[in-house]
């Protein structure tokens, strides 16, 4: 966006329209780390009035509930169809939570996937914090939000961690996770 338009008002939606392609991918980058933000937020929130427990136990509604809503409608947008791994891969990559991560995949066969991140920003954080809360998230929310994610594909979908935090010190992989179909 030039300088001179960012002064004028938006009308609408049609303020996107001036975006260059470049400015649009930024701006998805931006708003998927403003979705982490708002995340973390809420459940810092409801930690500091609550409790820690309290805190996990909505996290985990919330993610129930947004998970299935979420996937519905990128599958939607981009046409994906599918209850495979490839299908499962795809919209993942597409999700706001997940393209926050840096990570790769690797297909073992037709019914079996593993990921691997390399990059979170959640556990960054977390690690800074410093209070061993990457046992909850990393250890209890993550393992439940990916099996959601996974049987929303295929009820026989099964998310098992291979590799999970804490990581010892200058470890390089944040987690490992391997997806499979069982027959």
């Amino acid at each position: 966006m030039k300088e001179a338009d960012s002064c004028k008002p938006a009308e609408s939606t049609a303020q996107l329209e001036g975006f260059s392609k470049a400015e649009l991918v930024e701006l998805v980058r931006l708003y998927s780390r403003l979705f982490l933000a708002v995340d973390g937020f809420w459940y810092l929130a409801v930690k500091e009035v609550v409790d820690e427990d309290t805190a996990t136990e909505c996290d985990l509604w919330v993610w129930d509930r947004y998970t299935p809503y979420e996937i519905k409608r990128l599958m939607q947008l981009r046409k994906i169809k599918g209850s495979d791994l490839a299908a499962f891969a795809t919209c993942f990559g597409l999700s706001p939570w997940f393209s926050n991560l840096t990570y790769r995949f690797t297909q073992e066969g037709e019914n079996k996937l593993t990921l691997t991140v390399l990059e979170c920003p959640t556990l960054q954080a977390l690690e800074r914090e410093g209070t061993g809360r990457e046992n909850t998230i990393c250890r209890k929310v993550d393992p439940e939000l990916l099996q959601m994610y996974i049987q929303f594909f295929n009820p026989k979908g099964k998310a098992n961690p291979i590799e999970l935090p804490p990581r010892a010190s200058g470890a390089s992989i944040c987690c490992r996770w391997q997806f499979v179909i069982e027959e």
